[in-house]
């Protein structure tokens, strides 16, 4: 892929998201939103991606505003019904096929994120991959009060909401103003991302033959101390 042809590509999304109409685009993440934390929605297409794309389009307060809301509103809704499934049906999701497909080291991170300071883990967890579509099932199930799980849920969407279309905003506008930046900082992320896979590649090997040599070190002093010869008792020692 030439810098000719990452620049007009990202050009192109935008002008394709550009095409869409406004109040379709918030429904798109209205409908996500609320998907995303019935656990498997959200694993598959994080409503990040969806949200960050929208935000992109925005043209003034109203809309950053706009946007914003729906996004709080409907994760909102999205995590309380994940809070209500967690309730009714407990540690059989857990247990179930999708659940085990999830992975027991995400709900452990996710319930170890709960019992960490449940009000200031439920506001966090909002902002943390995966998790944000287990913390409330998890809540659910260990029978936190609703009256505790909402307020801090819907600060924990309000903050995001506002964060994340901020960054989509600010993103289009940096790359609607710099697209002539776009194939010489991609070029420069890739060249980046290669030297720092070749370095962590070699530093990982070199911790792997060290390794190495000091298990057969190891077993060289253990061979050497079997096949030496017993020490001769000493004359005159007494028995």
């Amino acid at each position: 892929m030439t810098l000719i042809s990452v620049e007009n590509w990202v050009m192109s999304l935008l002008g394709a998201l550009d095409a869409i109409p406004f109040w379709q685009l918030c429904l798109i993440v209205a409908v996500m939103l609320v998907l995303e934390t019935t656990v498997a929605i959200g694993l598959v297409t994080p409503g990040e991606v969806v949200l960050l794309a929208a935000a992109t389009t925005v043209a003034g307060p109203g809309e950053y505003a706009v946007l914003a809301g729906v996004a709080a509103v409907a994760s909102l809704i999205g995590q309380t019904g994940g809070y209500l499934i967690g309730r009714r049906f407990g540690g059989r999701i857990r247990a179930s096929w999708a659940g085990r497909k999830i992975g027991e080291e995400h709900w452990v991170r996710a319930e170890g994120v709960l019992r960490g300071g449940a009000g200031r883990a439920i506001v966090a967890s909002r902002f943390l991959a995966v998790a944000h579509s287990l913390v409330p099932v998890i809540a659910g199930t260990l029978r936190m009060p609703l009256r505790r799980f909402a307020p801090y849920t819907a600060l924990g969407a309000v903050l995001w909401g506002l964060v994340y279309v901020g960054l989509g905003s600010a993103a289009s506008t940096a790359v609607r103003h710099s697209a002539h930046l776009i194939g010489p900082v991609f070029t420069g992320a890739l060249v980046a991302a290669v030297v720092a896979a070749l370095v962590v590649r070699a530093v990982r090997r070199h911790r792997r033959e060290a390794r190495q040599r000091l298990a057969e070190r190891d077993v060289e002093q253990t061979v050497e101390l079997a096949v030496a010869p017993a020490a001769p008792p000493r004359r005159g020692s007494s028995t």
